[in-house]
């Protein structure tokens, strides 16, 4: 993925959402889909205006009571787990960002450990829901085209 590494943070991040936006709609129970689509748009919200904080967006991984990481451990369906697993990525890239554009010295453990890499495990996740997908293509040539951050959800919302 080389294209991921030459984007801006901004649209490293809108990627990830934008392909996550995507995989929402292979999850069938309703409970999840909403905790999903809610944590993702919550990152959305963050790309856009810089709230809510790092803290609030990893508190949407790791709350016991409906924190998708606890929904990822708790199926025993490979396929919603690796969906699961993509939303996860993104959600804790994301708050990673958020966290770094707050200056804060310290990061719960596992979001210190997120970094640029988290793609390759992403990827592999998101290729195993969709093989054969133009997706990717559009949407990284649409950020390598597109500046306006304002306008990206929209897009990803048009062309899934």
């Amino acid at each position: 993925m080389d294209s991921f590494i030459n984007f801006t943070d901004d649209k490293k991040t809108a990627f990830l959402l934008g392909l996550s936006m995507k995989t929402v709609s292979l999850l069938s129970q309703s409970e999840l889909k909403a905790t999903a689509e809610k944590s993702i748009e919550y990152c959305w919200k963050w790309l856009y205006n810089g709230s809510p904080d790092g803290d609030f967006l990893y508190e949407l991984l790791v709350n016991e009571q409906n924190g998708i990481t606890i929904f990822a451990e708790n199926t025993d369906d490979i396929s919603e787990q690796t969906v699961l697993n993509c939303i996860i990525d993104a959600v804790a890239f994301t708050s990673r960002k958020a966290y770094e554009s707050e200056n804060l010295k310290w990061y719960p453990e596992p979001i210190e450990l997120v970094s640029d890499e988290l793609i390759h495990h992403f990827m592999e996740c998101y290729n195993y829901c969709f093989s054969d997908d133009n997706y990717i293509k559009n949407i990284t040539e649409y950020l390598n085209s597109s500046e306006n951050k304002s306008e990206w959800k929209n897009y990803f919302k048009k062309i899934i």
